[in-house]
């Protein structure tokens, strides 16, 4: 019997302190073949090593949350800014860096594309309906969230081509950041009509990242099942 990969996934920390994740994550990773763990928010960089080296991590995925605060990529906070968790941009921000010295496969998912980005030297629009027009307001949905509002195209030849099987994919949108500078090594493989970064990559480091919530639409679109399904089954596992 062929060894599940063991995929590591980020924790989200709320206003009380609660750590907290949405369950379409796990059972997206359990139903293409993975074994989801979250990882406690950890900032030093130590037990971080200890706790993937104990878990024997595969993969990492870096989920959904709270903004990302801007001093991180050195600009002052608008007021319209959201929640922001400083221990959380530091212990992603360290176990990211920390899975790519492994060498693992990392994938990102909405504030995970932002995280990788501004990790990576890049920058985010902090609010987009203020900062680039009130029509993207639309990025940040009120419909059900099985539900898309626009679609994205992807690079072709580009890892998210692959992933999903297709060129365009219609999404759902729950996001009022997003990418504005791209960090220098990282590819955008995909677009909305509007202009606004969707997916991210770095083909050579086995990184890829999507602005969408693909785990929500596993059971009404089969390529949003078929992207988990894909990446889980490229992992290579530990013995």
């Amino acid at each position: 019997m062929m060894k599940k990969p063991i995929v590591i996934l980020s924790c989200d920390i709320d206003e009380e302190q609660r750590l907290r994740q949405r369950q379409e994550y796990f059972q997206a990773v359990a139903d293409a073949g993975g074994i989801p763990v979250v990882m406690p928010p950890f900032v030093e960089r130590s037990k971080i090593e200890e706790w993937l080296d104990v878990v024997a991590a595969d993969a990492l995925l870096l989920t959904g949350g709270a903004d990302i605060d801007p001093l991180f990529f050195r600009e002052m906070p608008l007021p319209q800014l959201g929640r922001v968790s400083l221990q959380r941009d530091v212990y992603e921000a360290e176990l990211f860096d920390a899975a790519l010295c492994r060498k693992l496969p990392i994938m990102g998912i909405c504030r995970g594309l932002q995280l990788i980005n501004v990790a990576l030297g890049g920058s985010l629009y902090q609010d987009m309906p203020s900062q680039m027009g009130d029509e993207f307001a639309i990025h940040q949905q009120t419909n059900p969230t099985e539900q898309p509002v626009h679609q994205v195209a992807f690079t072709p030849g580009s890892m998210v081509e692959r992933l999903f099987g297709t060129s365009i994919v219609a999404t759902n949108s729950h996001h009022h950041q997003c990418v504005h500078i791209v960090a220098d090594c990282l590819s955008v493989s995909g677009t909305s009509v509007d202009g606004v970064v969707e997916a991210l990559e770095w083909q050579e480091k086995n990184v890829v990242a999507v602005q969408f919530h693909p785990e929500r639409m596993t059971d009404s679109m089969p390529c949003m099942a078929d992207f988990f399904r894909r990446w889980v089954a490229d992992i290579p596992t530990t013995d």
